[in-house]
């Protein structure tokens, strides 16, 4: 998609060096007043070479051009979506966390002892606390798990609970209700043919298999074959669950002038509560590469349209697992925020690829 043209057929990406330098100021001083941005105020400020006139007469044309706004006519003026945009994508610079700051991460990482489920809440704590927004982890999804060990472990006649242990080692554990009774000595046997069998495979294609066999019908004359592929076949059809969304420091939105409007809160929130939807648009990330950034109205869901999302995704080795993410205002400090969410992924997938075989 082209990019949207200005009065006189101009690109709003076409800044020369001084509406750039303008621009990338008005949206940092923004960034850290909240409110509009004046062009004394901003000469001041920032330590521009140029007169007030000179810069009101250059935020004048950035207005036309839909890159700032201003809210009210004795007001100064405040970045679009469209600027936030075009700053993240070509005038905010390479994004670099501190030293210090990458460390104490790393530090708060080792001290959870390598456990899965406490480094995806540790990720969305670290997200949330050291940006002051909301930070959100996507756990890994079923069908992206491969297999390393499959057990059964009997509790009566009819229910069995299935153990899956993924090469990460993130351990599922589903209730099966069977039809026919099972004891632990035949389940033993089922788990150690099943997982010598399936060991290394995804869900989807342990399912696709396990479907085949029973579709050819042969093991309907071998009673323990038989028993066995209809067990397996429920320990891996129960796997889809639900979703898993950690999130942390949803009321850190609350401090933000922009969600003073209690509708407004009320809807994001109720986003965040669902996670369903936020996790719909967490998934595309998992499509894509490196950092990336849904500004405002970009996202999907309508009630996420005052937020932008910034979100990366991580995993084992080449074996993509899940997606963290920050979700903060429009005016956020993206260049910081970037940096942050990147470390984290790297983290994270180091730390998870340390689980495996």
């Amino acid at each position: 998609m082209a990019a949207p043209k200005g009065p006189g057929g101009k690109h709003e990406s076409d800044l020369d060096a001084r509406e750039a330098e303008i621009l990338t100021s008005v949206i940092q001083a923004h960034v850290v007043s909240g409110g509009p941005v004046g062009s004394r105020a901003l000469q001041r400020g920032s330590g521009l070479d140029l007169s007030p006139a000179t810069i009101r007469n250059v935020m004048s044309d950035l207005e036309e051009r839909g890159l700032l706004a201003q809210p009210h006519a004795s007001a100064g003026r405040v970045p679009t979506e469209r600027a936030y945009r075009l700053y993240v994508d070509r005038l905010m610079g390479t994004p670099r966390l501190p030293a210090g700051q990458a460390e104490a991460i790393d530090e708060a990482f080792r001290a959870q002892r390598g456990e899965i489920p406490e480094l995806l809440g540790e990720a969305a704590r670290q997200l949330s606390t050291v940006s002051q927004y909301v930070g959100v982890v996507l756990a890994p999804e079923m069908r992206r798990i491969v297999v390393e060990k499959l057990d059964f472990v009997r509790l009566d006649a009819r229910r069995v609970v299935a153990i899956l242990v993924d090469r990460s080692g993130v351990v599922h554990n589903r209730m099966l209700e069977t039809v026919e009774p099972f004891e632990q000595g035949e389940l033993d046997r089922m788990s150690g043919e099943l997982t010598q069998r399936f060991a290394g495979r995804t869900l989807p294609a342990i399912r696709e298999a396990i479907g085949a066999e029973l579709g050819e019908g042969r093991a309907a004359y071998d009673r323990f074959r038989s028993r066995l592929l209809e067990l397996g076949r429920l320990a891996v059809a129960l796997a889809e669950g639900p979703k898993d969304i950690l999130v942390e420091g949803a009321s850190n939105l609350l401090a933000a002038p922009e969600f003073t409007d209690l509708g407004r809160m009320r809807d994001l929130l109720r986003t965040l509560e669902q996670r369903s939807r936020l996790a719909s648009l967490l998934e595309q990330v998992l499509e894509g590469s490196g950092v990336q950034v849904v500004i405002g109205h970009e996202n999907p869901e309508a009630s996420l349209s005052d937020v932008s999302v910034v979100a990366a995704s991580y995993g084992t080795g080449d074996r993509v697992l899940g997606t963290v993410g920050i979700v903060g205002p429009t005016r956020m400090e993206y260049a910081r925020t970037i940096a942050l969410v990147d470390h984290l992924a790297h983290v994270l997938t180091r730390f998870l690829s340390e689980q495996g075989p």
